[in-house]
């Protein structure tokens, strides 16, 4: 009981070392989940209902990461209101992005399938690295666009542009990025149908935080505050 209490008083602040909760890192994702499960689940099943149409699926994750991404940056003043105000203006912004990342995605798994065919060694290997290096363009072309989306009101091209741009200088990122979204989605298929419920109530929710989580910082770091730095020397 001790160190329950101990674990909540850590996460709310209510101790020594640190007065207020964490305001970044993975320390702030557990923060978030534990003082926001609630709102993780109405909003992944939000999320979920939005999907159904399947030509808004890009609409619903640009909606799901504004609405994450605020939880996780400010923490406070988040509203139903934030995600819905979003879907309706990214249902035709953001059909074109959903596109080119679902047609990279399809030709990943299209190379990855036809790998199988292949009987010499040497060309299946061939093909499934190029299948494989195809799927880690579309995580990140996908992961980066979408977050871009849902911070910046910029065009389909210059959304596309970033994400290309960053996805290279912040390599490291990159990487951690990759290998979160593989072990989360392994994870989900070694315990299928266990894993199903989890996904189902919160999970598309805490894969987008973590993923915020991670790109959040560098979209402020690269874009927003040079930005903003700019604006205030010009007047």
């Amino acid at each position: 009981m001790n160190i329950t209490k101990r674990f909540m008083d850590y996460y709310q602040g209510n101790n020594d070392r640190e007065q207020e909760p964490p305001r970044g890192g993975m320390k702030r994702v557990g923060y978030v989940m534990i003082n926001y499960t609630g709102k993780l689940v109405v909003i992944n099943l939000l999320f979920i209902l939005c999907c159904i149409p399947v030509i808004t699926i890009p609409a619903a994750l640009s909606a799901l990461n504004c609405y994450v991404g605020k939880i996780f940056r400010v923490g406070y003043g988040v509203e139903l209101s934030d995600f819905w105000k979003e879907f309706k203006c990214g249902i035709r912004k953001n059909v074109l992005l959903g596109l080119i990342n679902g047609l990279i995605a399809f030709y990943a798994y299209y190379l990855l399938s036809l790998a199988n065919n292949f009987t010499g060694s040497g060309q299946r290997d061939v093909v499934t690295g190029i299948g494989i290096g195809v799927a880690v363009i579309a995580i990140l072309l996908g992961s980066y666009s979408f977050v871009l989306t849902s911070m910046l009101d910029l065009p389909c091209r210059h959304i596309l542009k970033n994400a290309g741009i960053l996805m290279l200088i912040e390599w490291k990122i990159s990487v951690l990025l990759v290998l979160e979204t593989v072990f989360f989605w392994g994870v989900f298929l070694a315990f299928v149908p266990y894993s199903v419920l989890p996904l189902l109530l919160i999970g598309f929710a805490l894969q987008q935080l973590i993923t915020c989580a991670m790109l959040c910082p560098i979209v402020k770091k690269r874009i927003t505050e040079p930005y903003e730095n700019r604006k205030v020397r010009n007047c």
